[in-house]
């Protein structure tokens, strides 16, 4: 895989490290997908094409999906949007799981749910924020 076709961003976005170990994960997806001789000689681009883009899409759900579960660690306390009072998580159980459809499939998205002592409700404080 050559570095002449990737643009400046592309190269830009992960250190070295990142960058080494990105290629052994394409290295060894290929030689899950292919075997360790690469694709048969009877394979066509569109079907090379096809797996790049399913593995594509698998990263970007599970980016999607380990990203948003740290984001979610920072909505611990947050006003009540009915009345203002601080709301705050109980537990790491409290957390409430809906599907959540991403550009590339849906992935299971974790929110904690808190709960306003004043008006004894559960809210979401990233609910507002979640599609912007």
């Amino acid at each position: 895989m050559g570095m002449d076709y990737r643009n400046e961003m592309e190269k830009s976005m992960l250190s070295a490290e990142a960058r080494q170990k990105f290629d052994e994960l394409v290295a060894l997806l290929a030689a899950e997908r292919y075997g360790p001789n690469g694709p048969p000689i009877d394979t066509t681009f569109a079907e090379i094409e096809q797996f790049g883009h399913q593995t594509g899409r698998m990263l970007g759900r599970s980016l999607d999906e380990h990203l948003t579960h740290q984001h979610a660690e920072h909505f611990q306390e947050a006003s009540c949007p009915t009345c203002g009072a601080s709301g705050e998580s109980d537990a790491a159980e409290n957390k409430k799981t809906r599907p959540l459809q991403t550009q590339d499939g849906k992935i299971p998205l974790a929110e904690p749910a808190l709960h306003c002592p004043t008006c004894d409700r559960d809210f979401f404080p990233s609910a507002e924020r979640s599609c912007d």
